[in-house]
């Protein structure tokens, strides 16, 4: 299993941008919540492909 890496790139004028590898639907926000509750209001948000993946412990679940 791929591991989950989250990148955070502060730019010179205080924008924040949070990248995240390796997490598959739902889990990218679990994972980045805290964080952008603490940096303030979100203004866009770019969902990758893996964003509409179905995490693998969800596809075990599912075939039982």
């Amino acid at each position: 299993m791929k591991p989950i890496e989250i990148e955070v790139v502060v730019g010179e004028d205080g924008e924040v941008t949070l990248h995240v590898q390796g997490a598959k639907g739902k889990t990218c926000t679990d994972l980045t919540d805290e964080v952008e509750k603490a940096l303030g209001k979100v203004t866009k948000r770019t969902a990758t492909r893996e964003a509409y993946e179905v995490p693998l412990k969800a596809r075990r679940c599912a075939r039982h």
